[in-house]
Order: structure tokens, then sequence, then C-alpha cells
């Protein structure tokens, strides 16, 4: 609908250009930047105020910077104030629009109202095409067509009801008009509207989680106005005016999409700041529903500080612009400038940690949302056997475990081995780890056929996962921790030896030191396993030096290197003499039995 935007000395904006407009737009900077002259510029464009109708005085939204140099020109008819915007037409005016056209408004000092021009003439002629009364006629249906809403930061009730106008003229032209006994029937005019608004109820549950529906006055003599929101408690109901921000604010995008949808105008949000009185996680889920659903229906440009929505700037169907101040006079340049992305992370100053703590936030969810479905495809995989599943930290692990099953015993594992990997075994990476088992481990369900069974390595890593969760606990006499639904289990690497139990005690006992060391220091085809020393810190001469443990003379005093237990696993560890699994016979030895 948009593709350019152009605003001329309008409050703190000397001059900009907005270009290649995307269906979501993210301006961030810091406080006082101007991100929300942009917001306002359109606002005055489309609806010639600034917040509310009749707020709009050209001495206050007059550019300072433009008003001195005018001063010094001594020519009094240049003060002005001018925004164009490039429109795309649509398929909608297409015999009497051109693809691409420009409309101009320009407030003059003097003037109320706006001189309006436009270059569709000449982009007709461009293209040998006649321009007539009919091409004016299709211009001013096109812009009033549009309708553009501007939401402050500052969302108090004043807001709010002219929200709920709007909704309540959809509402009512929707499921209302031509019913003469509504006008007096409240409780049929109760019953349609939520009739009318039930989508827009599973919406806002959706968005914050609470019951809600579209309530109507219930006395006649309020029938006209505004409708209300009544949110649920337990048993009782609570008007939203009487909720917290944090609740109220959810509710707007859920009410202007759905004006949107229900509308034949095609509409632009102008949004400050959505994530205000929003934790990090609400702010997340509403950023993904502004960039998933509500750029559905709607064109949306709106103001941001926090990395959830200016993440979104990123994306394909976004577009992030940094807003900043150069003297007094606001610039805007677009992300994909790199140069300028370093100075909006030092302008907002604890965007760095939020960014991380985000790019973090997003991978677990991520990577949980990926453990369900792994938890899904094992169970499904495994659903033709009626064995216990024991799950490892690794891939390598799982291999090592397989073969010593192998090894050691003549007939059929009683127990399916599995990694808790996220990817293919066959692939060269991994997801995995102490934290994906822990994961996994929680997350199985209660009604699945299968017990589950974590093996954790008895190091730091595993130590710190294998306290798994609430439902989790250790049971007297027994070497695990069972889960309350008695489909999960866990355990670490038992050790039951001096030299496991040196390893244990420096939290370093991973399943390749089940094996003697001399296993350890084979090699087969140049494939081994390869160690980095643990160092300490020691006084020598009283200076602080980095001293390698294992110089101590504990050849366990070493981790072994990630990218080398694969060539362990899978080429070195086949290889091996019966004799050489024997420590993994206690390993076996707890899961057979108590799951025979």
């Amino acid at each position: 609908m948009i593709g350019k935007v152009e605003i001329q000395y309008f409050r703190s904006i000397y001059r900009v250009t907005i270009s290649d407009i995307n269906d979501i737009n993210i301006f961030s900077g810091k406080n006082d930047a101007g991100k929300s002259n942009v917001l306002k510029a359109l606002n005055l464009f489309f609806n010639n105020y600034i917040v509310y109708d009749g707020d709009y005085s050209f001495k206050e939204n007059y550019n300072l910077q433009r008003l001195e140099e005018v001063r010094k020109e001594t020519v009094k008819g240049k003060q002005f104030i001018q925004i164009k915007i490039t429109f795309r037409r649509g398929k909608q005016f297409e015999k009497t629009l051109p693809e691409s056209f420009t409309v101009s408004k320009k407030w003059n000092r003097d003037d109320e109202l706006p001189q309006m021009t436009d270059d569709i003439e000449m982009q007709l002629k461009k293209r040998g095409k006649i321009y007539n009364a009919r091409n004016r006629a299709s211009l001013t249906r096109f812009l009033n067509n549009i309708r553009y809403i501007y939401i402050p930061a500052i969302k108090d009730q004043r807001l709010f009801n002219e929200m709920l106008k709007k909704l309540q003229n959809i509402v009512y032209s929707k499921k209302l008009s031509g019913n003469e006994q509504l006008t007096s029937s409240l409780s049929t005019l109760y019953e349609n509207v939520v009739v009318a608004t039930e989508e827009l109820s599973e919406e806002f549950k959706k968005a914050t989680n609470v019951d809600s529906m579209i309530a109507t006055p219930t006395e006649v003599d309020e029938l006209y106005k505004t409708l209300h929101i009544i949110t649920r408690v337990a048993d009782s109901t609570v008007s939203l005016e009487n909720r917290g921000d944090g609740i109220r604010v959810r509710y707007i995008p859920s009410i202007l999409n759905y004006i949107a949808q229900n509308a034949s105008e095609n509409f632009v949000w102008g949004f400050e700041e959505p994530e205000n009185s929003l934790e990090f996680n609400m702010a997340r889920e509403m950023a993904e529903d502004f960039y998933n659903v509500y750029t559905k229906n709607s064109l949306i440009m709106l103001t941001t500080h926090s990395p959830a929505f200016i993440d979104l700037g990123y994306k394909e169907k976004g577009r992030g612009y940094r807003c900043y101040k150069a003297l007094y006079e606001t610039k805007i340049v677009d992300f994909e400038h790199a140069e300028h992305l370093p100075s909006l992370a030092e302008e907002l100053g604890y965007i760095r940690i939020l960014q991380r703590q985000y790019e973090e936030y997003k991978r677990i969810m991520e990577d949980n949302i990926r453990i369900k479905d792994k938890v899904k495809d094992l169970e499904a995989e495994l659903e033709i056997s009626k064995k216990p599943v024991l799950l490892t930290e690794g891939k390598t692990d799982a291999k090592i475990l397989s073969i010593a099953w192998e090894k050691l015993y003549d007939f059929e594992c009683p127990f399916d081995i599995k990694s808790c990997n996220l990817l293919d075994d066959q692939e060269e990476n991994s997801i995995a780890g102490a934290g994906i088992l822990k994961n996994t481990l929680c997350a199985w369900r209660f009604d699945s056929s299968k017990v589950v069974i974590g093996l954790f390595d008895n190091d730091e890593a595993g130590l710190k996962e294998f306290k798994l969760d609430g439902n989790y606990g250790a049971e007297k006499g027994r070497p695990w921790k069972s889960h309350k639904n008695r489909k999960g289990y866990a355990f670490v690497i038992p050790a039951n030896n001096d030299t496991l139990k040196k390893i244990e005690k420096i939290k370093n006992l991973s399943i390749e030191y089940l094996f003697e060391h001399q296993s350890l220091q084979k090699e087969v085809n140049g494939k081994k396993l390869e160690f980095e020393p643990i160092t300490k810190t020691v006084l020598y001469n009283g200076i602080k030096v980095e001293s390698n443990i294992s110089d101590d003379g504990e050849w366990y005093f070493a981790k072994i290197k990630d990218y080398s237990k694969v060539d362990f696993a899978y080429t070195v560890v086949p290889t091996l003499e019966k004799e050489e699994f024997e420590n993994f016979r206690d390993v076996f030895r707890i899961i057979n039995s108590n799951f025979p």
C-alpha cells in the first residue's frame, strides 16, 4: 500500500525519506530521537491531527531549525510542513490509477487545511494515458479507503474508549444492521454481540490467557454508549478498566486486528512501544503475533526499544530503521547500513545484554519445541517395542553403550539405547548434551507407553542438569531419581572403583572414562581420543601462573576434545576386546536390576 514516506519540517524532522516500506516497519533508537514523529506525521497526513481529533497546531509542530532559517531569510511564506507518500495502487484501481504514484500534503503557516497535490497526471501521461475527472475521483476513493490508526506510547482510558467505539461500529454493522428487534431487546442484542465477537474473544484468550467477552450495556438508556470488555477471574468477572496495564495493553492489537478483518477499508497502524507494561515473555509473544497474524490485515509502523520487536526488522516481511539525533535533527537510517548498528546498540545501552538474553531465550524455546517433537518421534518410533528407553547425552555415548552390550552379553539388550540428539545421528553435527537430556526427561508424557531412563555424565555439566525439576526426586536406597508419573528415571555414570572415584571427585567422569587408560590410548587408522589438560592457578616465586593439573601425574586430569569422540566411538571402540568393557557392567546392572 505504501512504498515511501517523505517528511519535511515536521517537529524534530527537518527532512527524511523512508524507503522500501514493508509489511511491518520497526523504528528504534534512544528516547527523544524522534521515532514517534514519524508515526505522528502519518497521522497528520491521513487524519489531519497529531494524536486525537482537534489537537493540530502549526506553531507547535513546525521544525525549529527551519523556523530559524526562515526568520533569517525574512520570507514568511516559506513556513510549511510537507508530507509526501508514494503509494502502491493494487489491483482495485488498476484501470484509473498508475501502479505507483505520490500524494503530497502541505500545511502552510496560516491555513487550517493542507494543500494536496499528486503526480498522477504526470505518471499517466508518461504511459500515454489520458488524465480526467475519473482519475481524480479514483484517487479520492483510494485515500478514503485507507484508515490510519495511531496508538501512542501512553495507552490511557481515552485510547481504550476510542478503540471500543471503533469496535462497536464494526460489531453492530456486522451482525446487528437491519434487525429491528435488536433496538428493543437487550437480551437479543447481548446474544448477537457474543456471537459476532466469538472470534475476538478467542483471540483475547490466546493473546492474554484471560477469559474475556464483549459486553453490551445492561440498561436501555446506555444502549448506544460504547461497548466494554469484561474479564473472568476465578468465578467472578472484572472490567478490563480495572485490570493491570500489562493485561489491558495486550487487548489493543487484538481489537485493531478484528476491526481490520471485518472492515472493507485498508488499515495502517502507527503503534508506539507495544512492549510497554509487558514482561519479556509476553512481549516476545506479542511480537510474534504482530509479524505472523496482524500483518495479514494491516500495514504496521511501530516504535520500540524491545529486542523482541527490533528482531522483526530483520525478517522477510519486516524493515528496520535506526532513529537518532544529529544536533537537533532526527535522522533515520535502515538497519541494512551495518555501520549504524553498533551505534544503535550503544544508544539503547541495555540492548546488547537484552539481545543476548533474547537470542538465548529464543534458542531455548526453539530447543524445547524441537525436544517435544523429538519426544513424540521417539515415542512413535519405539511404540512397537515394549522395552524401556535408555537415553544418553550424545550420539557417541549411545554408540559406545550399544557396542558394550554386544561385547559383554550374548543375548538381546532388554532396553533400547538412544541419544537425545535432536539431529539425525548420520549428521556430522549434533544438538545434544546434558541440557537437552534434562528437558527431554522433563517433557516425557505421563500417558506414554514407554519408560525412559536418562544417563547423565558424572561431570560438571551432567551433575548440574541431573537436578532435573520438581517432579523428579531421589528414592531411598536406589541409585536413581524418578518422576512422579513413573515414566521417567535418571542416574549418573557410577564410579565403582578407585580410579573412577578419583575422576568422579574432580567432576570429569564421562562415558569414555569407563575404559581403562590403555584403551583410551589406542589408535586405529589414525583415529583416537585427544585430550586437553585441565589447568589450575599456582603461585611460583610469588607470581600467579597457570599449571596443567595433569603434570601432577594423574592421566585423568584432562578433558576429552569433543571432536575426537566420534572417531573413538565409531572407529576405535568396535576393535576393543570384551575385557576392556568390564566397567560398563555397572551401568547395565543398575538398569537390569530395576527394570527387568
